[in-house]
């Protein structure tokens, strides 16, 4: 009966040590999910996981990296909080911030900039002076809900009287920045509207390819694609992981991330205004 009390007294001891480990696991390890689109290279891909391991050891989470397919399906997974917190394209976080499903968390400043362009590429021997002159030629768009990868020369060419639908000889979509600029390159397009920013990416790893290329024209500028987390995200979770982009450029070892992605550091949200995409968006959904 003693060595029965004492199994007995010894196995709530255990159970009650189990418990409180598991509390301060889950206290200490709290899962966020951290989502990538087209907005960035896939060549890039050990730089991200250097960054959810930035993450992790600068704070109490334990970050998952996720890349969407398309921006619809980023945005997606934010309505039905697959992801906490996700690097979007800025026409993305206007869908979001429209039906109050996203706030935003940080602002990535580039060269000291909030901006950026649409770029209409071409091969540099090409006699492509405008997006005009790709008329009933083969042209190359990112994702439906791009940006600088559809929306801008969508609504470039609607301004002028023209629908991408009819105007060029083929439409296609490749879903990644990256893969439109090869697109061009390997000559399967005549033309193609990229992310500023990913251009200059691009150009910086292939430094040789993009002598062969030649920006045609820009468009905008535009907001910055920004970092934004769920609406209904808990506050203190949301201020604790915007302190840790704020802060990255003041560590080594987050400094070197955000050099290799070519980004100055990141800001707190303060007037930056996504008005301009706004009333593209409404333009072209009123006159496609």
């Amino acid at each position: 009966m003693k060595n029965d009390k004492f199994f007995s007294t010894g196995g709530k001891i255990f159970t009650t040590l189990f418990l409180i480990a598991l509390f301060f696991s889950q206290l200490y390890a709290k899962e966020v999910v951290f989502s990538f689109t087209g907005t960035t290279l896939k060549e890039d891909l050990q730089t991200y996981l250097k960054w959810k391991k930035y993450l992790e050891s600068h704070s109490k989470f334990k970050v998952n990296i996720k890349f969407a397919r398309t921006y619809a399906e980023a945005v997606s997974n934010i309505k039905e909080e697959k992801t906490d917190i996700a690097y979007v394209c800025s026409s993305t976080y206007t869908l979001l911030k429209d039906k109050k499903e996203a706030k935003l968390l940080a602002i990535p400043i580039i060269n000291s900039q909030d901006k950026y362009y649409s770029d209409i590429i071409a091969l540099k021997n090409s006699k492509y002076k405008n997006l005009l002159d790709f008329k009933g030629k083969i042209f190359a768009f990112t994702d439906p809900d791009s940006t600088s990868g559809s929306i801008a020369p969508t609504y470039y060419l609607l301004t002028h009287g023209k629908k991408n639908n009819t105007f060029f000889s083929h439409l296609i979509y490749t879903y990644d920045h990256g893969e439109s600029i090869k697109a061009v390159l390997d000559g399967f397009v005549d033309g193609a509207s990229v992310d500023s920013l990913v251009l200059t990416q691009y150009a910086k790893k292939h430094p040789k390819d993009i002598k062969n290329l030649k920006i045609v024209q820009k468009l905008g500028p535009f907001t910055i694609s920004p970092i934004v987390a769920r609406s209904n995200l808990n506050k203190k979770e949301f201020e604790k992981l915007q302190n840790l982009f704020l802060n990255m450029h003041k560590t080594k070892i987050g400094k070197e991330i955000l050099t290799h992605l070519n980004i100055d550091r990141f800001e707190k949200p303060t007037s930056q205004t996504y008005e301009k995409i706004y009333q593209m968006l409404k333009l072209i959904k009123e006159k496609q």
